[in-house]
């Protein structure tokens, strides 16, 4: 089994973590904050050139699990998932355009046998029948010109 790749990237406050293998490439990440994420240079993140704040919200508007981060601090991340946990957000399932169904991580995937295949993370479903990781996107509705 091929050991998937994992990198981090850390200014002392919070660390990103990027896992090529969940992107879809769908931008989001360097058209939000070009100045941290450059996609043709490596390394491709640039930690220190913008606010944590900005990266925060920049990593959390990825539309996978490709990106993520967390606090160096695990007494500010403590603070902030009793934060997050106490949010009324409702949960939604989205449709990109000419791309995947998002499915939120509160939501389960199971297979045909009901066992679960993906849980407590976000999911992001084939929609172009071209993945060669169904039932989820690999991306490859780029490459096919997928209109929808």
């Amino acid at each position: 089994m091929e050991k998937k790749v994992i990198r981090e990237y850390s200014n002392g406050e919070i660390t990103v973590i990027w896992q090529p293998d969940e992107c879809i490439h769908s931008t989001v990440c360097f058209r939000k904050l070009p100045d941290v994420f450059k996609p043709r240079e490596r390394p491709w993140v640039k930690i220190n050139a913008a606010s944590t704040e900005k990266i925060i919200e920049t990593v959390e508007a990825c539309p996978t699990d490709a990106l993520t981060w967390r606090y160096n601090d695990t007494q500010t991340e403590i603070i902030n998932n009793q934060k997050m946990e106490n949010s009324n957000k409702k949960t939604e399932i989205k449709l990109f355009e000419n791309g995947p169904i998002h499915v939120p991580a509160e939501i389960n995937v199971k297979d045909s046998a009901g066992n679960i295949i993906k849980e407590n993370k976000d999911k992001f479903l084939c929609r172009c029948g071209h993945s060669k990781n169904k039932p989820f996107c690999d991306g490859s509705h780029l490459t096919e010109g997928f209109k929808e």
